[in-house]
């Protein structure tokens, strides 16, 4: 009897594992307090920096000129970082986590570029916006909701045809939701245990039908 109880525990415990559901999070908002940036001109060599602007990216809606960022000034220029579905109809921007990777959707992400020199402080001139957004993905941490995204993103229509790598990071809020229910593969650790729990749960029952005969 004890024998067969332990056989049907296991084979529980197994499906149990089995038909474990995973969990994702959606993201809802980045609290960005920093990243990198690292331009390859090819042969021209790279121009790298890390910046600490602190920042809000905010998923499933656009942001308009200058709300991503506060304005970051290089001399006459003024650098400004929005979302945005022009020049290619990219979506809003979306993103979820699952375990310790995220990924987010932040191909409408752009920056626009003004200056002071061809016009009144009170009224900057635009000079352009380029997009400089890709589809981003890195590393989630539960406990303490930190996380870091790059993407790689390549410029058309300026001259080398540059490319630059952007890293972000900070704390992510999240909504956490149920994926579809999809059996969930077993780590080899959970496969050797109840392989060894099945073998025993026989073995046990081998020695009691044994000694009842």
């Amino acid at each position: 009897m004890k024998g067969r109880a332990l056989i049907l525990m296991s084979c529980v415990f197994l499906a149990w594992l089995a038909e474990r559901p995973a969990h994702a999070a959606i993201v809802s908002e980045l609290d960005i307090t920093g990243g990198a940036i690292d331009l390859d001109f090819g042969s021209l060599g790279h121009v790298a920096d890390h910046f600490t602007k602190n920042g809000t990216l905010v998923m499933d809606q656009y942001q308009p000129l200058p709300n991503v960022f506060p304005p970051i000034q290089f001399g006459p220029l003024t650098f400004s970082i929005f979302t945005s579905a022009t020049p290619g109809g990219f979506p809003v921007p979306t993103g979820q986590t699952i375990g310790s990777t995220m990924t987010v959707d932040l191909r409408s992400l752009g920056v626009g570029i003004s200056s002071t020199q061809t016009s009144s402080w009170m009224a900057p001139s635009i000079i352009g916006s380029l997009n400089i957004g890709g589809i981003a993905s890195g590393t989630f941490d539960s406990s303490t909701s930190e996380f870091e995204i790059s993407w790689t993103h390549v410029f058309s229509g300026i001259p080398f045809h540059p490319s630059g790598t952007f890293t972000l990071q900070g704390l992510a809020q999240l909504t956490v939701v149920p994926l579809p229910t999809t059996p969930v593969p077993l780590p080899p650790a959970a496969v050797l245990l109840g392989t060894g729990v099945l073998g025993l749960g026989s073995l046990v029952l081998r020695r009691v039908r044994k000694s009842q005969t």
